[in-house]
């Protein structure tokens, strides 16, 4: 399935991020890099893998220093690193909470204030 494809079946666009959102995985104290995000999950760059089909919850950081604590659970994860260097695993999380896919949820509120900074 191509890129163009995997986009078209999303319920919701994604929005491209430039390091306007810090996370770290709750219980991991884990950072993550928040890479995409729309109002099903969002995609994030780690040092190390996630397993499929685990629930984490993550506490997203803005600029301004707000933060939005949503859960997600693993969907697919990959090594997206060339052969021999450091790991850099790609990792899509689906949220959880129906309530923070509304477009007035956590998740919409977010998407809201990195549109505005």
């Amino acid at each position: 399935m191509t890129a163009a494809a995997t986009d078209d079946r999303r319920r919701s666009p994604r929005i491209e991020l430039l390091s306007q959102i810090h996370g770290h995985t709750v219980s991991l104290d884990l950072p993550v890099r928040v890479v995409q995000i729309s109002l099903g999950g969002m995609a994030i760059e780690t040092t190390v893998p996630f397993p499929v089909g685990a629930v984490h919850a993550f506490r997203l950081t803005l600029g301004d220093d707000s933060t939005t604590e949503l859960t997600g659970r693993v969907m697919h994860c990959r090594n997206a690193a060339p052969a021999g260097a450091t790991p850099i695993f790609t990792t899509g999380v689906q949220f959880v909470d129906n309530e923070a896919e509304e477009p007035s949820g956590a998740v919409g509120d977010l998407i809201n204030r990195v549109h505005k900074a």
